[in-house]
């Protein structure tokens, strides 16, 4: 979402379009909420995944125990990117809006390093690199740049722009169906089918990237 959000606030700064910086301020209402489900799972799951596979878990944090300590770093800073670029919408416009685009840039290049970060772990596994043949690491680089890494990377962010597209349809089929002034259900009517657009049009592309992994 923070990427065709932060695309599409864009064209109304360069267009001088308000209903394009309102459809973008729109979608990216999706965030906060989003965000702290995200949060809110990922921290269950993960005190799971150490208690039940304690042994797995040790080896693996031997194994990629740096980019463990770096992950924290990008959560952090992804957190900060995310509620500025949130609640400073209405205060950076004008002359102050490249400072709002600047913010929703460093959201997405953050979230973006916390996917390939995760990814490095999940690849790992399934085609474990930087390692000897029992085990032992070897090399660091090569354990995070594994066989895998590099095509579930554009996989995952070819698949999540298609959620988030999804995601930001479905806001607004609700928003349209709340809606009471017509003026209100014609804007969410072409948020809905702008979603639905990149929606489709990022689908397409994901048996391919399927296939590359």
């Amino acid at each position: 979402v923070p990427m065709f959000a932060l695309v599409i606030e864009f064209m109304g700064w360069r267009r001088k379009e308000k209903r394009f910086d309102r459809l973008a301020h729109e979608m990216a209402r999706l965030l906060p909420p989003a965000f702290s489900i995200t949060a809110i799972l990922g921290a269950m799951m993960a005190i799971l995944l150490f208690t039940l596979y304690p042994r797995f878990m040790g080896y693996l944090t031997d194994i990629m125990g740096p980019t463990m300590w770096v992950y924290p770093f990008f959560f952090i800073a992804e957190t900060f990117s995310l509620y500025f670029y949130y609640y400073s919408w209405n205060q950076l416009q004008g002359n102050k809006k490249w400072i709002h685009l600047l913010l929703g840039l460093a959201l997405n290049i953050f979230g973006t390093a916390i996917l390939f970060t995760a990814d490095s772990w999940a690849t790992f596994m399934m085609t474990p690199g930087g390692v000897d043949e029992v085990g032992n690491l070897t090399s660091l680089y090569n354990a995070v740049w594994n066989p895998g890494w590099m095509p579930l990377n554009i996989h995952r962010l070819v698949a999540n722009i298609t959620l988030g597209a999804l995601l930001a349809g479905a806001y607004a089929a609700y928003r349209f169906i709340a809606a009471e002034r017509e003026e209100d259900r014609a804007f969410y009517d072409w948020m809905g089918y702008t979603g639905n657009l990149i929606a489709l049009f990022t689908m397409l592309f994901l048996p391919f990237v399927g296939y590359y992994f």
